[in-house]
Order: structure tokens, then sequence, then C-alpha cells
């Protein structure tokens, strides 16, 4: 049998599996994917299913049939990544952080109509605005209004604020000085790839580093993700500048300037995602404490200091925030929303004695993490196989003391764009998973005496599944998703609506499949200026008293009626 018809034959057989997974989907409702809701749908489980039986099956042919015909150039040019100039590596990672921003770009607009589909960032872009205005809050309207303006995950008790920490809406909010708040996280994932492939080069070398561009480029995780306004592209570009300059400390522990930049990341990511800073950070935190203690000489304790200044100053500032929120330093917004809503944050979680729903949010944050991270059948596989250093430890360990603390406070992550809760951990689970590839390979190339393309091949087979089966699926899901989002504003501006308040019974989020994470409407802007205002309806005799509080903007009513989303003008 010649090499030519064993490459056909399977590639063939790919194709098959490629068909059985394709085709199952026509009993099981095309595999729709269900938003707006916790936990599995039955066609995503079905889907699941298929993707990672057939889905893993295809990737070991394609992987087999990539190496035999490409092989020996796939392995030859794993080699020349190790001896690739440091001004090439460069060159290389400036060009993926452009395709980068070129794909959130293209994400943002094509698919997500550069709209919210959670309310979550309704909730960023109303604090982003009220910060931009000067203000940490703003007061609340008058009691007979004051209700209409409830919307979800916003406080209005006399202070009218976002519930979220404030380190992410204040960096919307010098976006929104520019005018330019929604390109923010955009920015803030193209710069998280120079720093990812530094922190790489640092912990496992150039090739691993290298290797772990093309990952993060084509993670639909870390692409979609970033084209929201969520607070995860922020803290993920801070966790790893925070882990690039503890690596530089690590280094020369006497430059106080890294020790200043260690404290500056860290003290930002807790004004923005506290637990996951602090999770994050804690292996980095006992590495840098051996290293004073290696070191008794006083070079390293100045910077030392002031790395400890910053942190307590973060605090600090985080207390005086919720002071002039809340009155307590220890009360957060999320305490606060959840003692008005009468919500409880772990609403969707596991209904069980202690432990079960911990461990069943871990087994779902880790189901869920090995398909979104590449779209592959079993993105976490090369993960066991990284290079065992301590910095290298550090960086499997950060994300991991994250995830296991989300598991143990048991509340559940929301799955729109990937499990969302931990999108911060893209970066470092990237790399670790390159350094893997690269042990991976280098030791069957050492131990078995085969060639390293048997290793490299795997990856682009994955890739490839992801693209034909995967990505297809979640990103038609999301479009859908997106005109659900997108519909209750296409109908104002479809009417041309000036001057106006809508009175909101139902957004249509949980009416029309495959809905979306956006319950409420939009949130006023600071100066109450907006074309149109949305407001909660409180029905006929209540709507009144807002209508005669605003008598220069014309009244309407939307809702969900006969199965259609309505605008219906109201009388004055």
């Amino acid at each position: 049998m010649t090499i030519r018809i064993r490459i056909l034959i399977l590639l063939l057989s790919a194709m098959v599996c490629f068909a059985i997974v394709t085709t199952s989907g026509l009993a099981y409702n095309h595999y729709a994917i269900h938003y707006g809701s916790h936990g599995w749908g039955p066609p995503e489980v079905a889907f699941l299913f298929h993707y990672l039986l057939f889905g893993a099956t295809s990737v070991l042919l394609l992987g087999a049939a990539f190496d035999l015909a490409v092989g020996r150039r796939l392995t030859a040019g794993f080699d020349r990544l190790a001896t690739l100039s440091s001004r090439s590596a460069w060159s290389l990672t400036m060009l993926v952080s452009v395709l980068v921003f070129g794909l959130v770009t293209v994400s943002r607009y094509g698919l997500l109509a550069d709209t919210a589909i959670t309310d979550d960032e309704n909730v960023y872009s109303f604090m982003a605005r009220t910060f931009a205005s000067g203000r940490l809050y703003l007061p609340s309207m008058p009691e007979p209004v004051r209700p209409f303006f409830d919307n979800h995950f916003i406080i209005n008790d006399g202070k009218w604020y976002g519930m979220y920490f404030p380190g992410h809406p204040a960096l919307l909010a010098l976006g929104e000085r520019f005018h330019l708040m929604r390109w923010v996280p955009t920015v803030s994932a193209t710069l998280t790839v120079p720093l990812t492939f530094a922190v790489g080069r640092r912990v496992f070398g150039p090739r691993a580093a290298l290797l772990a561009l093309p990952l993060l480029a084509l993670s639909p995780f870390f692409i979609l993700s970033s084209a929201t306004l969520l607070a995860h592209s922020t803290a993920g570009l801070l966790l790893m500048a925070f882990a690039y300059a503890a690596l530089r400390v690590l280094e020369r522990p006497e430059r106080v300037i890294w020790w200043l930049a260690a404290g500056a990341a860290l003290g930002w990511s807790g004004l923005t995602r506290p637990l996951s800073a602090g999770a994050f950070a804690l292996p980095w935190l006992v590495l840098l404490a051996t290293t004073l203690r290696r070191r008794p000489g006083g070079g390293a304790w100045p910077g030392a200091t002031l790395f400890c200044l910053i942190g307590a100053a973060s605090a600090g500032l985080l207390g005086a925030y919720h002071v002039a929120l809340s009155g307590n330093p220890f009360t957060t917004g999320y305490q606060t929303f959840g003692r008005m809503a009468g919500m409880s944050f772990t609403l969707g979680a596991l209904v069980a004695p202690a432990p079960y729903p911990s461990l069943f949010e871990l087994g779902y944050t880790l189901a869920r993490l090995n398909f979104w991270l590449f779209g592959w059948p079993l993105s976490l596989v090369f993960l066991p196989f990284f290079r065992r250093t301590r910095e290298g430890i550090a960086l499997l360990l950060a994300p991991a003391g994250v995830v296991l603390l989300f598991a143990v406070t048991t509340v559940p992550s929301i799955n729109v764009v990937g499990p969302v809760h931990y999108a911060e951990l893209i970066a470092p689970l990237v790399l670790v998973s390159a350094s893997g590839i690269e042990e991976l390979a280098q030791w069957v190339r050492t131990r078995l005496n085969a060639s390293a393309g048997r290793i490299l091949a795997l990856p682009i087979a994955a890739t490839l599944c992801a693209l034909v089966l995967y990505a297809p699926l979640y990103v038609g899901s999301l479009s859908a998703t997106t005109r659900v989002a997108r519909a209750p504003y296409d109908l104002v501006e479809a009417a041309r609506l000036e001057r106006a308040v809508v009175f909101v019974r139902s957004l249509g989020a949980l009416d029309f499949p495959p809905w979306s994470w956006a319950y409420d409407p939009r949130n006023p802007s600071p100066d109450l200026t907006d074309p149109v205002l949305y407001v909660r309806d409180l029905g006929e005799p209540r709507n009144r008293v807002l209508i005669r509080f605003m008598p220069d903007r014309a009244p309407f009513w939307m809702g969900v009626q006969n199965g259609q989303l309505v605008l219906v003008p109201l009388a004055r």
C-alpha cells in the first residue's frame, strides 16, 4: 500500500467521522445551543458527545494523514522555531497581535453586532459613563419614579450605581472620554498577545512561546470573550502583566521597577476581579517570598516593601470605594444588590448537600474549558505534559486556584462566549498547553525514536476539526442570540423615535430561541439625554406618573404579544 493510498484512506475515514457528527444533528434539533439559562441543553449534550467520540477519532485520523504527508516539514519547522532570532520572533508576535485585533473586531461587529448580549455588559457601560462624568455614582431619581430604573445588577437606593468592582469600568471610562469605550477590550486582547509571548519565553523558552501564539489567536474562547464588554479581557491583561513582572523580579530581585510593575498590575486586577486576582497570585507570591528568604541581603527588600505598600493601597482604595457607595468597606455591590433584590448568586448551582455542588461546578467548568479553550474535542489534553519548572508549575497552579475557588463558592458560570468566569485564565492555559506540545514532541523523538510530526500534526488536525464542526455551531448560535438581544433596539431604530420613553415589559430574552442573557434594557446615560430612555413597565396607573414626570418624551410600550415583540405608542 503506497503512502498516498494510506493518506487517502485516513482522510476519507476522518470525513466519515465528520459526516457522522453533522448528520446526527438531524435527530437532535440540529444541535441548537440554548442560552439564557444555566447548565447543559439536551441538543448541546448530544453534540458534545458525538464531537468527543467521533471528533477525537477524526483528529487522530487527520493527524496521522498530516504526519505522513508533511511530518518532516513540521519537524523541520519545529526545529527552526528554537533557533529563530529574537527580532524575527517579535515580528511574528506583532503579526499575531494584528491578527487578534482583526479577529476580535470582526467578531464584535460581524457576529455580536457591537451590542451587549449580557446584562453585565450594560452595567459596565453604565458604570463607565458614570465614572467618565466624574462621579462614582448618580443620585437616584425622585421616589415616585425611581423604580422605573431598577435594572438587573443596578443598585438604586438613593445612590444609583452598578454592583461590579471599579477596575474594569475605570478603564472603560478612559475609553469613553475619547468615545472609544467599546474598543477597550479589543486593545486589551491585542496587548495580551505580546505579554503572553514574553511570559512564555521566560518560563518555557522561545519555541513554546511561539507555539502559543497561533493557539491563542485561534482560541474561540479568547477571541469571542474579548469581543464583549465583560471585565475578563482587562483582568487577563493585568494578570499576564503581573506574571511577567514577577518573572523579572525573580531574575533580579533588586530591580525596584519590576516590584512596582508587579504591584500595580496585581493591585489593578484586584480592583477588577478580586477573587480571581488573589487566587491567581498565590503561587507567584510564594515564589517571590521564597526568593526573599534565599537572599537575606537588603537589595530586594525596598522593592518588596513597595510591592506590599501598593497592595495595601489597592485594598484601601477598594474599601474606600465601597464606603462611598454602601458606607461599609466590606460591603460590596454584590452584597447590596443581593440583599435588595433577594437574589442569591449561587442561583443555578446544583441543589444538593456539600460538597456535591462544588464537585458539580468543578466538573462543569473543566468540561466547558475542555471544549472552549481551543474548540478541540480535547482542548486540555496537552496540559499534563508541560515542562516542570518552578515558574511553569506556578503558571499552571495560578489558573487552577481560580477554578477551585469558584468551585468552592458554587457560583455557577454562565456559558455564552465560553464559561465566562474563567476567560482571564486563557493565556496561561494556552502557554502551558504549548509547553505540553513541545515536551511531548521531544519525548516522542528521544524515547520512541519517532518523528515529532506525530505530535505536531495533532493540534493542526484538531484546529481543522474545530473550524469544520465546532466553530460553525457555536458561532451560528451566538449569531442567533445576538439577533434576540438586538431585536428591541432594531425595533426602536426602525420606528425612528426621538425624545421617547419606552416602558419595557419584556425584551424577549427568554421568549425566542436560542434566548440571551440580556434580560433587562440598556441603562440610561448619566445626564438622561439619550434619544430613547428604556424603563421598566410598572403597569398603567404607575406608568402615568413617569409620563407626567417627563412630559417632553413620547411614551411607548414594548413587550411580547402573540409570539411577537411589539412597540406600541401610548396616549399621553
